[in-house]
């Protein structure tokens, strides 16, 4: 802050003070963004807040190594499948003991193939996901699609929402019973006994709000 001084020995003492009037607009923006939840906040028009993955970088790197690692471990066994096979004289079928080594590593080139194919859509869903907070709804973009959710039809937000690919996610839960899975919360396997983040209680209290709001007008 600046220190008053004097002024002007022949206009008198005054005390001159800094001016905040031309502050006043940002310093008013500065509280509106602390308020905005989300880790990341930016703007794709008027009023809109977008909520991203926390650490979305590290995490599509990390995915996408473990999806090439298993994709590539499954191409392996598929290589050693045709391998084995190739071994067998034409017009012969496998005996017991090539079989009980076929039929495992079959199964492994199976679960390992899918368990690549999961990281990989994890990895694009990390790198693609948000969550944009307007005044309509939520708009929800995930690995392979995007959906515009009115506030309207929104249930609950569900912070502990099981899926066969995002496993413990978030989603958003409908009226009719279906579901909305939000990619951008997506969680580690070492983060699945830790509370919902505050980007949930935030859309939870939003959410709240809006019902309230809409209950009053009714």
């Amino acid at each position: 802050m600046t220190i008053p001084r004097q002024i002007g020995p022949e206009t008198g003492p005054r005390t001159a003070l800094p001016d905040y009037s031309r502050s006043t607009a940002t310093v008013e923006r500065m509280v509106s963004d602390l308020r905005a939840p989300g880790r990341r906040s930016g703007a794709r028009g008027a009023g809109v807040r977008t909520l991203v993955p926390r650490a979305a970088t590290r995490d599509t790197v990390v995915r996408a190594v473990v999806s090439a690692l298993a994709l590539g471990t499954a191409l392996v066994l598929a290589v050693v499948l045709v391998a084995l096979w190739l071994t067998l004289e034409d017009g012969h079928a496998p005996g017991i003991g090539l079989l009980l080594v076929m039929f495992p590593l079959g199964g492994a080139m199976i679960l390992i193939g899918l368990l690549g194919l999961r990281f990989g859509l994890a990895a694009l869903g990390t790198a693609r996901s948000r969550v944009e907070i307007t005044e309509e709804g939520l708009h929800v973009v995930g690995a392979l699609r995007s959906r515009t959710v009115p506030w309207h039809r929104i249930l609950a937000v569900e912070s502990r929402a099981v899926h066969p690919v995002h496993w413990l996610t978030a989603a958003l839960r409908l009226h009719g019973g279906s579901r909305v899975v939000m990619a951008a919360f997506d969680r580690h396997i070492w983060t699945y006994s830790e509370p919902a983040g505050q980007d949930i209680r935030a859309l939870r209290t939003e959410l709240h709000r809006r019902q309230k709001a809409s209950a009053a007008r009714i």
